[in-house]
């Protein structure tokens, strides 16, 4: 399985379920001796077996997730070849991933700062903190799960940046980054306000129709009011305030990906030009949504380093997942057959499942690796107008 670094809320994320994955029976535990405490070594790094541990489970938890549900994965084959043989296919060119970035990470004359310590360090804690009982029995310590997985992300996310990013052997052109940012982005604001009421008692009320309609014509008219630049969106929220209705929530400027947006924000801005603003009827509430300039935005981004590297992950992210995959084809490691061997993936199916994941499990794998190697270059659009309605129905 190849994973793509970023954020750490993505990278924890993951974690959750390569550590799932590696709560098994004792009896792995029990194979253990002095001469299978490792399983890979290349120069002076040595990788204990808990790592390839690790990474067998995941191979296995992608594989079930390709099996249909209800049959059992190591009878199956997956994608045209025997189902333990892909799997354990797959836990190699991990571990093969694993020393190719290491390699790649030093040839670039790159480090570990502070900071990266710290998310390594987090990363790892966040997840021990629920699993240590499972880890520790099946001899997987602390310090096999940080560097086989949170360790690795980082540096993973560091070669990448360092190839992309400016001076890099790969690196992208200002032209390309914002030839993309501002084509596949939509930079606007909103104020949003329920169709709900509240008594004195402090309970809520869903509003008759025709209180509906008047919030409607309200806004309507606070809608042209921004369009033709009488009123800002802020002030258009606070006068609304004034007049008695229902407190709106105002919110904070957001650029998203066209592609994200429902079908009423994607019709209401698209048409829109800079600055003039739009009303969206929802069923537990209306928006009014201003569309800002997205070249105001790139031009933050390109001031933020996080943001920058999250554009240039989004861009160059399966792109760079594929050439670490043809690279570390090629590295020499020296393995530890016995210690590998002695881990037994019937043991590993028994513990998280003799059959196939079911279609909602598989899209759950998906979506983790989706938002692990293509994290979004504006964080700031989890506030978004559409998150308020989701929070509304809630």
């Amino acid at each position: 399985m190849m994973t793509n670094m970023l954020k750490m809320k993505h990278i924890l994320k993951r974690a959750a379920a390569g550590a799932l994955a590696l709560a098994m029976c004792a009896g792995l535990a029990g194979c253990y001796s002095e001469d299978k405490a490792w399983a890979a070594k290349m120069g002076e790094d040595t990788m204990p077996i808990g790592g390839y541990i690790y990474y067998l489970s995941s191979a296995y938890s992608q594989g079930s997730a390709l099996v249909e549900n209800g049959q059992e994965v190591l009878k199956n084959t997956i994608e045209g070849q025997n189902a333990s043989d892909w799997i354990k296919d797959k836990a190699m060119e991990q571990l093969k991933s694993f020393y190719f970035t290491q390699q790649r990470f030093d040839e670039l004359g790159l480090s570990l700062d502070e900071e990266d310590q710290e998310n390594i360090t987090n990363a790892s804690n966040s997840m021990w903190s629920y699993y240590k009982n499972a880890f520790e029995a099946v001899g997987v310590a602390q310090s096999s799960f940080t560097k086989a997985y949170a360790e690795y992300n980082i540096k993973l996310q560091k070669v990448m940046q360092a190839m992309y990013g400016e001076g890099g052997e790969r690196a992208l052109s200002e032209e390309e980054m914002h030839d993309y940012y501002t084509g596949e982005y939509i930079y606007y604001n909103y104020f949003y306000v329920p169709f709900s009421t509240t008594d004195e008692e402090g309970k809520s009320k869903t509003m008759e129709e025709d209180e509906q309609k008047e919030v409607k014509e309200k806004l309507r008219e606070h809608v042209k009011n921004i369009s033709n630049g009488d009123e800002t969106l802020e002030q258009a929220s606070a006068a609304y305030v004034s007049e008695g209705s229902s407190k709106p929530t105002l919110g904070e400027a957001s650029a998203i990906k066209k592609s994200s947006l429902s079908e009423q924000f994607s019709e209401a801005l698209t048409n829109l030009k800079d600055g003039e603003a739009a009303m969206v009827d929802m069923s537990s509430g209306a928006y009014v949504l201003q569309k800002m300039n997205i070249e105001t935005d790139y031009e933050a981004l390109k001031n933020d380093e996080n943001r920058k590297e999250g554009l240039i992950t989004e861009m160059k992210g399966e792109e760079f997942t594929e050439y670490v995959k043809e690279q570390s084809a090629n590295v020499n490691l020296e393995l530890n057959e016995k210690a590998i061997a002695g881990v037994k993936l019937s043991l590993v199916a028994d513990t998280l499942g003799k059959n196939g994941t079911s279609s909602a499990s598989s899209q759950e794998e998906s979506s983790s690796s989706s938002e692990s190697s293509q994290a979004s270059s504006s964080e700031s659009s989890e506030s978004s107008a559409e998150s308020s309605e989701e929070s509304s129905q809630a």
